[in-house]
């Protein structure tokens, strides 16, 4: 491997229950109340969905995106005050750039959303670049996403390591020949994190000895 890239929630950041919880704190700001239908018809959901069902469910004045808008102010205080590198994440992180790998940011996450994180946990120092939807202009289950991400790196597709806790950018990104590391998530991927098989690897915490594991 010459180059590894990263995803962020859930990844390197245990920022995925701030995600999930943003909603709740929208109904308790507008003094709404979670019954179990509706925490059933949310279950799962992306957040952008979620809003929509809590609009149509509560007949809601404001639009789909206002209440995206309001859920993303708890989501990115959380960025700025609260959300923590996963255990493990920093020494890694010193590890793989002191052996001289080239390391990316490859995110779904806007950086105005993410950077008070990144600033305050000190980790926009490891990475040659960084990469978000926004900012190439397609999501992670799009293939031109891993397209860019290639051609930045100005390595062969097999020579790239990408780590995800989502089975679809994983899935999307083994396609045009980029290795693919399962990372553990207790929230996104522990339903099927032992039976899935596609990646490359799986790792149930990113370490030193985890990364020594698979040969980095």
């Amino acid at each position: 491997m010459k180059a590894i890239m990263f995803d962020m929630d859930g990844t390197l950041i245990d920022s995925i229950h701030g995600w999930v919880v943003s909603y709740k704190k929208f109904l308790k700001q507008e003094n709404l109340q979670e019954t179990l239908e509706l925490f059933k018809m949310l279950d799962g959901k992306k957040l952008i969905k979620k809003c929509e069902i809590i609009k149509e469910y509560f007949n809601l004045p404001l639009s789909q995106m206002e209440i995206y808008k309001r859920c993303l102010v708890f989501v990115k205080e959380g960025y700025d005050n609260d959300f923590k590198a996963k255990d493990g994440v920093i020494e890694s992180l010193e590890y793989l750039k002191d052996k001289g790998y080239k390391i990316s940011l490859n995110t779904a996450t806007k950086m105005e959303v993410c950077k008070g994180a990144l600033e305050r946990l000190n980790l926009l120092k490891y990475f040659d670049y960084i990469q978000t939807c926004k900012e190439c202009g397609f999501l992670k289950e799009d293939e031109r996403f891993y397209e860019i991400s290639i051609k930045r790196h100005g390595e062969n597709a097999s020579d790239i390591l990408f780590f995800d806790d989502n089975i679809l950018p994983l899935e999307t990104a083994k396609k045009l020949g980029i290795k693919t590391c399962l990372v553990f998530d207790e929230i996104t991927c522990k339903n099927y994190f032992d039976s899935f098989k596609l990646s490359d690897f799986k790792l149930n915490k990113i370490s030193i000895d985890s990364l020594k594991s698979i040969g980095l």
